[in-house]
């Protein structure tokens, strides 16, 4: 199989690639300081040359205050370079991967989010993911769109590795404070991407909510990073107003894999087994 990955060095880009060339696969990586999604025909180029069978688009403008400040290049990357992805990859006659957001649905809810809840976004970064995936449907037939969780993996030095900057934080504070009315799923790359590769196989297609199972507040998922650790940093559990931010925040980003057990294909372990592997694997040797 022959994959266009758009976001190759993002942490789950990387997962991505490593887990299709382990088994095979030929995959084209690409960044944004190699192919610029805005352009069409620049895109165009590249997926007529390499003449891919699935374009992964995993790259997008992720930094959701940063969306809130710079709208019009948050449109630009989010809903523009989703079109240019679409439209492509839909000529080439390849499938497409989206990568959303579980943020699409909001606030709402209480428990666990499934795919066929409404979405109402709360803040611009949101609003552009969800007007990707209408990007995806007008444009495409034959396309998956995932919603994963609060991802963590990538190696510990990647400028957004959550584990890591925590893990930091530990190791020169006696004390941190961590929201505790913050919700959602941890969710280990290494695991979406094998489970990326699942739906492909199986030619699925349409929405799939992608979390590792389990749900964790802020505060309750940095002191199971610090326990792992083995670290004697005390959390405090405080509210998020603590923590201002330009973008509004759901209260709640917990989802349910429920389309994948619709299938019978659900490979998504515990959030504790999986950032387990991960800090064990990562972190030995790592100062």
């Amino acid at each position: 199989m022959k994959v266009l990955l758009t976001g190759a060095s993002g942490i789950l880009g990387t997962d991505i690639k490593l887990q299709l060339e382990s088994r095979g696969d030929e995959v084209l990586g690409f960044n944004s300081s190699d192919i610029a999604i805005t352009d069409f025909e620049s895109v165009s180029g590249i997926v007529k040359n390499f003449r891919p069978d699935v374009v992964i688009h995993s790259a997008a403008m992720t930094a959701v205050d940063r969306c809130e400040d710079e709208q019009e290049l948050a449109y630009a990357v989010n809903v523009t370079g989703t079109k240019n992805m679409a439209m492509t990859a839909a000529q080439a006659g390849a499938r497409l991967v989206y990568i959303s957001s579980c943020g699409v649905y909001g606030n709402g809810k209480s428990t666990p989010y499934h795919e066929m809840d409404a979405t109402q976004p709360v803040n611009y970064h949101h609003q552009t993911k969800l007007e990707g995936e209408r990007q995806v449907k007008t444009h495409h037939s034959d396309y998956l769109i995932v919603r994963p969780g609060w991802l963590f993996g990538g190696t510990p030095g990647h400028k957004k590795n959550f584990v890591a900057a925590r893990r930091k934080e530990a190791i020169t504070n006696p004390v941190l404070q961590s929201a505790f009315d913050k919700i959602g799923s941890p969710t280990f790359t290494k695991d979406v991407a094998a489970q990326l590769v699942v739906l492909l196989d199986h030619g699925y297609t349409g929405l799939f909510n992608l979390v590792n199972e389990g749900e964790a507040s802020r505060f309750s998922y940095v002191s199971e990073i610090v326990r792992l650790f083995e670290l004697d940093t005390r959390i405090e559990a405080v509210n998020s107003s603590m923590f201002p931010r330009r973008a509004n925040m759901p209260d709640n980003e917990c989802l349910e894999n429920r389309n994948l057990n619709l299938k019978g294909c659900n490979t998504m372990r515990h959030w504790k087994l999986a950032l387990k592997e991960y800090i064990n694997t990562n972190y030995q040797s790592y100062e």
